[in-house]
C-alpha cells in the first residue's frame, strides 16, 4: 500500500495513516508521537467517518499528513473499515495501516498497572477479552503491511520507534522502511524481527581487556570483529538482503525489521548492525534505522 493522498490526476497532496491494533499496544503514544511530527492527528474515528474526513482535511490541509486511531469500539468494525478504504480507492486515496500489537501477558499487565477497563470486557477476564478482540482484528492484521511489535517498548522507545519511522520530510509515497536491531540473546530475541542473524561464532571482544568497556560503534572493536571472520560475514548477511528486500518492497512491504544477535549486544552484532545500515542505505530502498537494544553506548550512537 502506498501513504500518497492523490485525486484523479493531481499531484500528491497528503499522507493518510490509519493506526489501528490491540487495545493496549500504544495506539494513543503513536499517535502523540506522530502529532510531534507535524501530523494532523483523529483518535477513536468511527471507520464509516474516514472518508467524509479525509475529503475535509485535503480541502482545508491540502500539504499536512493525516493519522487518524481507529479500534475496536468503532462501531462495525470490518465492515465499515473496508466500505471506507473501498470509497477513498475510487478517488485514488490509499491509506497506508499501522497496526500495533503486543503479547496477551504484556496486554495484562499493562491493564492491570493502569487500572483501565478493557474497551469490550464485559465478564470474564482481560484474557478473554484480549482472545476476543485478537479474533475481530484478524483480518485488519492481515492487511497490514506495517505491524509495529510493542511488547518489549515503554513510551519513550516506541515513541522514538515511530518517528524514527515516520520524518517530517514527506515524499509522495511511504516507501519500505528496514529497522536495524542490535540485541543480546542472553537478554531475550526481539519479537517481532522478520530476519535474526546470530553472530555469536565470531571471536568476542569481550575477552580482550582493552576493548570489553567499548561497544561495536568504536573503531577498535570493529576492526577486530572485521580481522575475525567479520567481513566474510557481513558479505553473507547482505547478499540475502540484496536479494530479498527489494523483492519485499515491490510486493508493497512497508517495514521489515533486521536483528542481529551476540551474547549481550554489546560488540559483535553492534558493529555488524552498523555496517549493514550502511550497505543498505547505499540500496536507496527506503529508510533505514539503527537501535542498539541492549549496548551500553558512550555517546548515544544508535542512529
Amino acid at each position: 500500500m502506498t501513504g500518497a493522498l492523490q485525486t484523479s490526476g493531481e499531484e500528491s497532496v497528503s499522507r493518510v495513516l490509519v493506526v489501528t491494533g490491540i487495545s493496549g499496544s500504544g495506539r494513543s503514544t503513536c499517535l502523540r508521537a506522530l502529532e510531534d511530527l507535524g501530523y494532523y492527528c483523529v483518535d477513536n474515528l468511527p471507520a464509516v467517518l474516514l472518508p467524509t474526513l479525509v475529503d475535509t482535511l485535503h480541502e482545508r490541509l491540502t500539504s499536512t499528513p493525516v493519522a487518524v486511531g481507529i479500534d475496536i469500539r468503532a462501531g462495525q468494525l470490518l465492515g465499515d473499515l473496508n466500505q471506507a478504504v473501498e470509497h477513498l480507492a475510487a478517488k485514488g486515496v490509499l491509506p497506508t495501516f499501522l497496526f500495533l500489537d503486543c503479547a496477551d501477558d504484556v496486554l495484562v499487565r499493562r491493564f492491570a498497572e493502569t487500572r483501565r477497563k478493557h474497551p469490550i470486557w464485559q465478564a470474564g477476564t482481560i484474557t478473554e477479552a484480549i482472545r476476543q478482540e485478537r479474533a475481530v482484528m484478524l483480518e485488519v492484521r492481515e492487511r497490514t503491511t506495517l505491524v509495529i511489535d510493542t511488547s518489549d517498548m515503554n513510551i519513550h522507545q516506541l515513541k522514538r520507534h515511530v518517528q524514527r519511522l515516520f520524518d517530517v520530510e514527506l515524499s509522495s509515497e511511504l516507501r519500505l522502511q528496514v529497522a536495524i536491531e542490535s540485541f543480546g540473546f542472553k537478554h531475550g530475541m526481539p519479537r517481532d524481527a522478520d530476519y535474526v542473524f546470530d553472530v555469536r561464532y565470531l571471536a568476542n571482544p569481550y575477552f580482550v581487556p582493552e576493548l570489553a568497556a567499548l561497544s561495536g560503534v568504536d573503531g577498535a572493536v570493529a576492526e577486530f570483529v572485521w580481522q575475525r571472520g567479520g567481513q566474510e560475514a557481513l558479505m553473507h548477511m547482505t547478499q540475502l538482503l540484496d536479494f530479498t528486500l527489494p523483492l519485499h518492497a515491490n510486493e508493497g512491504r512497508a517495514l521489515v525489521t533486521v536483528a542481529i544477535g551476540c551474547t549481550g549486544g554489546q560488540h559483535r552484532s553492534v558493529a555488524l548492525a552498523e555496517a549493514i545500515a550502511v550497505h543498505l542505505r547505499s540500496l536507496s530502498l527506503g529508510r533505514v534505522t539503527v537501535t542498539h537494544r541492549n549496548a551500553k553506548l558512550a555517546n548515544d550512537a544508535a542512529t
